[in-house]
């Protein structure tokens, strides 16, 4: 089974001219030619009077659309235009080269419908196990307990910590922190 980042955006872009006449035709597209199914070899650029149009190589339909789609962190689901996914995969690898955990960016669109790049800098907190684990970490990080003394952390009840942060953090995708915005 692949990973997030070994599953490079892709969409299933087919010919809607095709599938209404019983024939599923189309082609897995990388990124960057998702919109332009004359590129991806499609259709050809045909004019009718003044109207010019990607036109399917096979049926002569002008209408294309996406069937399908894989590594787009969720920013896309089910079938969409072909600028939908086109705009989802180029999300997707600024993400990358952004460097941002894409497991992390995928739970963040999960919550929160859509990625905002300058949010989800600001709410991820990082990688945990458990909301406890996240309050301890807090805890030790801004200096309120410290990591050699037995107590106060014996004497601290880190469910009831966890509890409360849970009113501004939230565990998402089994694993990650975000500050709820």
């Amino acid at each position: 089974m692949k990973t997030l980042g070994e599953t490079a955006p892709s969409a299933w872009v087919g010919c809607w001219g095709c599938y209404n006449n019983g024939a599923l035709i189309g082609k897995w597209l990388r990124g960057e030619l998702i919109g332009d199914p004359v590129a991806a070899g499609l259709a050809t650029l045909e004019t009718v009077g003044d109207y010019t149009a990607p036109r399917c190589v096979r049926c002569f339909a002008d209408e294309f659309g996406v069937f399908d789609t894989e590594g787009m962190l969720g920013l896309v689901r089910g079938e969409c235009s072909l600028a939908e996914a086109a705009a989802a995969a180029e999300t997707v690898e600024a993400i990358e080269a952004a460097g941002h955990d894409l497991e992390a960016a995928a739970a963040y669109i999960d919550d929160r419908g859509e990625w905002v790049e300058s949010d989800f800098e600001d709410s991820y907190q990082g990688e945990f196990d458990t909301l406890e684990d996240f309050a301890q970490d807090l805890a030790y990080g801004c200096g309120l307990v410290d990591n050699n003394a037995a107590w106060p952390h014996n004497c601290i009840d880190w469910e009831h910590a966890a509890h409360e942060l849970s009113y501004d953090y939230a565990l998402l995708g089994d694993r990650f922190i975000f500050r709820q915005i």
